[in-house]
């Protein structure tokens, strides 16, 4: 539960600031910083370029990312058939053999996904054959538009802060940059919305119009329900402001906010429609929708009653809906398991968008308030360490005392942070992760269009650190009126503090920068590491989808077309999912197919008559292809018979 690497180094940036290491050189580093943030286009590049090369730069460290989840196959499906400029492909021949998850193959054969990460794929499929650059590009604009947003939010110097921290935490190493899971492109949304609406707030434009729009469309195309959940908190106060002050009533509202931002709205809803009706063929029924009706059996929320039974065309898929998502979604259905998996979530989102690392300053920001707060912190905090210590997977008492703890400290963050701004992006945090308790899964990415929300609240806690007593040092006229009232509390109570927080701030970064580093490395040299949460899936160097790649790529190497039946055992794992195939299966170079025994099998030969055939069987600790044939002549008579049945699924009654 702990990150023993990240909190040995919060310790040494600790122990290094208080022996007075960088108390002298960190006004002048920040004065640099501010003198390039103060040049917005220029950080902005700076920042996307570095990204983007340092993504590179681990890739050729590490290797080019490999599709291992089944999202991550379905969001390539997606990429080739955008790329070959289609929004959907034709219904394959004798489809059960390519059924499989995350994918509509009827009416056409589609993913599932919202075409925004697909549309990133498809670009860098597109421009090099590789759409491992789609993913690199989405996470360096996403890092530009962070700090982007950040201008608007804590001010110049503290957005550029805030950019190198998102590029450092998320966007060189993290399975939302080193895979093609998605995570970054709704990050990119939710950026460029919150910091267009933010600029609107103080004054229309038709430019932040078009940008908050455009971050509206992304979300949509990429985490519509999250997106939705991010969005209505600060629109809804938008909008009253707009009523209360009537400024619906000037000219301007209406031709620098109103229409651009509708046609820009309008044109991105035309689109999306257009590309539902090319596969679902209603303009309202998005694929994931129609794939809920066609395969799901227990619907995304826990607190919806069960969909009817579904006939699957494998039991492999079977498995995977009626069974283990269906067993997920029951274990979730009583108060009381709602509560003990919350804080399993609960967990996760710390642990992938905090840490131990940028905790420090949401916890050093109650403790320079003093007072009350100090206390409670203290005491939130020994909680949290005490479960971290004594925590046990299965033991409800410590799962319960998360949730309470979590609460405690949303509370402690509420009174500490006491501004409009703010307290609303700790309320829209708040509105997203209570979503998440009531959905069957729930991951990182997707809690992605508020990410910048949380890096907003560390940054924030870090300028507070920054001018804490500091107003003796720096000119009134540069610091806000809520600085200032924040500023003259602080010396009014003047809690001490055991180090210099200034050097704190600036060494934060490095410390921060010293993880990726030592995570890069670790999983580089195989060394035995703790493993960060959020580069858990990103670029393994020993995993199952390493050979299905190494076989693809042999095949594609022999002459003629391909056709591979895959057989799995009755103990197979459906994460481990080998039938994937590209947009055009018909002229493919190679063609994964499901084995369902060769009587069965003969039905598909007939329809690809030209092909050199192969059998693997995926469960071995080393799958090799053998040729077709010879599997025929080592079969009893000649016969090779359907798969055995996962284990899993419930025998039949005789």
């Amino acid at each position: 539960m702990l990150d023993i690497t990240q909190f040995i180094l919060l310790a040494l940036a600790v122990a290094l600031c208080s022996a007075g290491l960088g108390s002298k050189e960190a006004p002048d580093l920040a004065a640099r910083l501010g003198r390039i943030a103060e040049k917005p286009r220029f950080a902005f590049v700076a920042i996307s370029c570095t990204t983007l090369l340092c993504c590179v730069a681990v890739a050729g460290r590490l290797r080019e990312p490999q599709p291992r989840i089944n999202d991550e196959f379905s969001y390539l499906l997606m990429a080739d058939t955008l790329a070959s400029g289609h929004a959907s492909n034709p219904l394959p021949p004798l489809c059960e053999f390519f059924d499989t998850f995350h994918v509509l193959v009827r009416p056409t054969y589609i993913s599932k996904y919202f075409p925004a990460q697909g549309l990133f794929l498809a670009v860098g499929e597109k421009l090099t054959g590789h759409p491992a650059l789609g993913v690199w590009l989405s996470s360096a604009l996403a890092c530009a538009a962070t700090f982007w947003m950040l201008r608007a939010w804590v001010g110049p110097m503290w957005g550029l802060m805030g950019g190198l921290l998102i590029a450092i935490q998320f966007g060189i190493f993290n399975y939302w940059s080193q895979s093609y899971w998605g995570g970054m492109v709704a990050a990119l949304g939710g950026a460029l919305f919150f910091g267009a609406i933010r600029r609107l707030w103080d004054q229309f434009s038709w430019r932040d119009s078009l940008w908050c729009a455009f971050g509206i469309v992304i979300l949509v195309n990429s985490r519509p329900l999250e997106g939705a959940v991010a969005v209505v908190p600060i629109s809804c106060f938008f909008m009253f402001r707009v009523l209360r002050k009537r400024t619906w009533k000037q000219r301007q509202f209406w031709a620098s906010f109103a229409v651009p931002t509708s046609l820009a709205l309008v044109l991105g809803a035309a689109a999306t429609g257009s590309y539902n009706r090319a596969i679902t063929g209603s303009v309202w029924t998005p694929p994931y929708l129609l794939h809920e009706k066609q395969y799901q059996e227990s619907p995304q929320f826990v607190f919806m009653p069960p969909h009817p039974k579904l006939t699957y065309s494998s039991p492999w898929i079977q498995e995977l809906y009626e069974v283990n998502e269906m067993r997920l979604y029951l274990s979730q259905r009583t108060p009381l398991n709602v509560m003990l998996t919350a804080a399993r979530k609960m967990m996760s989102w710390w642990a992938f968008y905090c840490g131990i690392l940028l905790s420090a300053p949401l916890l050093l920001a109650a403790w320079i308030r003093g007072g009350r707060l100090r206390h409670c912190q203290i005491v939130v905090l020994a909680g949290f360490i005490a479960v971290a210590i004594f925590y046990v997977q299965r033991s409800i008492p410590p799962r319960i005392a998360i949730d309470i703890l979590a609460i405690a400290q949303l509370v402690i963050l509420w009174f500490v942070f006491d501004e409009f701004w703010p307290r609303l992006a700790l309320g829209t945090i708040g509105l997203l992760l209570s979503e998440e308790f009531f959905i069957k899964y729930s991951f990182p990415h997707y809690f992605a269009p508020g990410a910048c929300l949380v890096l907003y609240l560390q940054v924030e806690s870090m300028k507070r650190l920054w001018h804490w007593r500091g107003d003796r040092t720096t000119s009134e006229a540069k610091l806000s009126r809520a600085d200032r009232r924040r500023a003259a509390r602080a010396l009014a109570k003047s809690p001490p503090v055991p180090f210099p927080l200034r050097s704190f701030v600036m060494l934060l970064p490095f410390a921060c920068l010293l993880s990726l580093i030592l995570r890069v490395e670790a999983r580089a040299n195989g060394w035995s590491f703790d493993y960060h949460p959020p580069d858990i899936d990103a670029l393994p160097m020993q995993d199952w989808s390493l050979r299905r790649a190494e076989l693809q790529k042999w095949l594609e190497q022999q002459p003629g077309q391909q056709l591979v039946f895959v057989r799995y055992f009755a103990t197979h794992d459906v994460n481990h999912e080998w039938v994937w195939n590209r947009a055009d299966i018909a002229h493919a170079k190679v063609v994964w197919a499901r084995d369902f025994g060769s009587e069965h099998n003969q039905r598909l030969l007939r329809q690809m008559p030209d092909r050199k055939i192969w059998h693997l069987l995926a469960d071995l600790p080393d799958p090799r292809l053998v040729p077709y044939d010879q599997v025929l002549a080592h079969a009893p008579g000649g016969v090779l018979p359907p798969p055995d049945p996962p284990a899993f699924l419930p025998q039949a009654e005789p």
